[in-house]
């Protein structure tokens, strides 16, 4: 009876033995699985950061760029200012030149104008005297100015849209590369060349942001570069009347004579700049053919225009004034060859005609093109998305480089999903903030006239992060 119950003991022995082997296995491959998750885990935290500071300085770049156009913008409203300065200089320094030759000539004489306008108004015009080539020197000045718009900034302008895409994916790269100094050269798209870490635009916002429009009255550079005109007292109207103070003739008892200063700075239709400074002395006379009227006798006058500038449509003027009146009276060659109003007139039409046919024409571009934003985009931030991946051969995980043998089967790591590679995407923008707010408490639409351009992150849309996942 004793023995059957050892001999069943002992038939027992080693069954323990393979249930213990099997949690060794379990345990075994739990830890490769446990392993290979951290690894995984690891490598998916660092690229998320690298692939969020890759994208963020791609953004940085595009606001970069946003604002180098803004300044390139401001600049091309600087020079034209300039160069609206130096055309009202040309202007005036031919009117000197004008008023030195007449009061030379006696005609009129500085006695005369100081009798009947006052001592200053004598004393200006004995004092009259043009710079030595002044001329010749603003033309040279306006020429540089041209020039620097039209082949510097607006080809740096144009360079700056140009190279956006192409800057702003090596900048990027850079980046990636600095995060994983072991990879070398950052590759495009799943497996390029031998680099580990790839980088792919899974969207983009660039194309069509920024247009490039010409000069006009409604928007853009014309208007800005008006409004900044603007603030500049010497480029303002350059118009004032003096009257003498007693009367003339009973004929016409409230009329007296005037010395009329005239002077304005305009941007033609054309986009070039243009001057005229005229001074006339216009002696009040009387006869039994007229009654009364002006006499007018030009003293000084100066224009400086573009080279296929039209003069403004009000400014009254003839092509081939007479050099003087000595064969006819002034009011009968008014009266046949032009259609000037010699009774209430406040302009000085004589001078002005003098001063067309000795005009300096200064060649010139007139304004230039100039990028803005589209007008549809102007609400809108300019956002782009990438996918950033790391090939599975970088993991320190049992199919790569790991000291822990590689398993095959059913026990290989499969983490990695079809593309073999750890893929994460990131978005950015940049977007149009002032500062501060506007004094009117209005809220202003994005323009490339002011670098206000910031970037930031962006969420990523379902759509994105589905592309990301996708092998191209």
């Amino acid at each position: 009876m004793t023995a059957p119950r050892f001999l069943a003991a002992n038939h027992q022995q080693g069954q323990a033995l393979v249930l213990g082997m099997l949690m060794v296995a379990v345990a075994a491959t739990s830890l490769v699985v446990l392993y290979n998750l951290g690894q995984t885990v690891e490598a998916r935290g660092r690229l998320t950061h690298a692939a969020d500071a890759a994208a963020y300085s791609g953004a940085l770049e595009q606001a970069r760029a946003l604002n180098a156009i803004a300044y390139i913008n401001r600049s091309q409203i600087a020079h034209q200012v300039a160069m609206a300065h130096l055309v009202t200089l040309g202007a005036s320094a031919q009117y000197l030149r004008a008023l030195q030759s007449q009061r030379s000539r006696g005609n009129p004489p500085a006695g005369l104008i100081a009798m009947l306008f006052g001592p200053d108004m004598g004393l200006a015009y004995q004092a009259a005297q043009a710079p030595s080539d002044a001329e010749a020197r603003l033309a040279r000045a306006f020429d540089q100015h041209d020039r620097i718009v039209h082949q510097v900034l607006e080809a740096a302008a144009r360079e700056a849209v140009a190279d956006l895409t192409a800057s702003r994916e090596r900048i990027m790269r850079k980046v990636l590369a600095a995060n994983f100094p072991s990879s070398g050269r950052v590759g495009e798209g799943i497996r390029a060349g031998s680099s580990p870490v790839t980088l792919r635009l899974l969207t983009d916002g660039w194309p069509g942001y920024v247009e490039r429009s010409v000069s006009t009255r409604k928007a853009g550079l014309r208007p800005a570069t008006e409004q900044a005109v603007a603030r500049y007292g010497f480029l303002d109207s350059r118009s004032h009347t003096r009257r003498n103070a007693w009367m003339v003739s009973p004929r016409c008892p409230l009329h007296r004579h005037e010395l009329r200063r005239r002077g304005s700075t305009w941007l033609g239709p054309d986009g070039r700049w243009g001057a005229l400074d005229t001074q006339s002395y216009h002696a009040l006379r009387s006869n039994r053919w007229v009654g009364c009227y002006f006499r007018e006798y030009a003293m000084g006058w100066g224009t400086a225009q573009g080279e296929k500038s039209k003069a403004p449509g009000d400014l009254e003027y003839v092509d081939e004034p007479p050099a003087d009146f000595s064969q006819e009276d002034f009011w009968r060659w008014v009266e046949h060859s032009t259609s000037w109003d010699i009774f209430s007139g406040a302009t000085n039409p004589m001078a002005n005609s003098y001063a067309m046919a000795s005009a300096q024409r200064w060649p010139g571009g007139g304004l230039p093109a100039y990028r803005e934003v589209a007008l549809t985009r102007a609400r809108d931030p300019l956002r782009f998305a990438v996918a950033v991946s790391l090939d599975a051969a970088a993991l320190k995980t049992t199919d790569a480089d790991s000291a822990v043998a590689a398993p095959v089967g059913l026990f290989r790591y499969a983490a990695l999903g079809k593309t073999g590679a750890v893929t994460v995407s990131s978005a950015a923008e940049t977007y149009f903030s002032r500062p501060e707010r506007r004094a009117d408490g209005r809220a202003e639409t994005a323009t490339l006239f002011r670098p206000y351009w910031q970037a930031r992150l962006s969420a990523v849309t379902p759509q994105e992060a589905m592309r990301a996942r996708m092998t191209p």
